[in-house]
């Protein structure tokens, strides 16, 4: 089996990344707001985007 080596994520990737997640979170929170989404849709999508964006540095 073999082992993976991830490259840390370069300051540009981090940047990005960053961006979208917040980005993400605005729109997931205006969606909470305007009751379109429920507080427990809300907080599974955080969760969702947190752990894309681990992913994503960890790379």
């Amino acid at each position: 089996m073999a082992v993976k080596m991830s490259k840390p994520a370069t300051p540009e990737q981090q940047k990005k990344t960053f961006v979208e997640e917040a980005w993400l979170k605005y729109y997931n929170q205006v969606l909470f707001e305007k009751g379109m989404i429920t507080e427990r849709e809300r907080n599974l999508m955080i969760n969702k985007i947190d752990a894309r964006t681990t992913r994503s540095l960890s790379r």
